[in-house]
């Protein structure tokens, strides 16, 4: 009896030690993402990037990009703004601002899921990269 009472001790502190190291990704509100995306970039800050990315895109070759042309303060923001759609879970962001002095406008697509369990409510991720579901015009089912 004392062995089984361990036992289930155990195995409901491997479930919450799991369930908090899960911390869901993407960010609590579409402007909460556009602010983070933006941090993440001025920081250079990869993990970050990849954190906040959508999971059903390929964003790999996409954060390598945009951290070599904009990270590290290269971009610098004069203003942003989310836009909504149609769809609840589909955003817009246009940014503006400047890049090494030069004019800089981009409009980020912000994409919304509910969180995993054990976490509850509504991520929101940004767009980068292919989808990872599409394929090429003849080469897919």
């Amino acid at each position: 009896m004392l062995i089984a009472l361990g036992v289930v001790v155990v195995a409901a502190a491997v479930v919450v030690a799991f369930a908090v190291s899960r911390a869901p990704n993407g960010a609590a509100s579409p402007e909460s993402a556009v602010s983070e995306y933006l941090a993440a970039l001025g920081a250079r800050d990869r993990g970050r990037l990849e954190r906040l990315a959508d999971p059903e895109n390929d964003a790999a070759g996409e954060i390598t990009g945009r951290l070599e042309r904009l990270g590290g303060g290269r971009l610098v923001v004069a203003g942003s703004s989310v836009t909504g759609t149609e769809s609840a879970f589909l955003k817009s962001a246009d940014i503006s601002g400047s890049v090494d002095g030069a004019p800089y406008t981009n409009k980020l697509w912000l994409h919304a899921y509910a969180a995993p369990w054990p976490h509850s409510g509504i991520r929101w991720f940004v767009v980068l990269g292919p989808n990872r579901n599409a394929h090429p015009k003849g080469t897919g089912t």
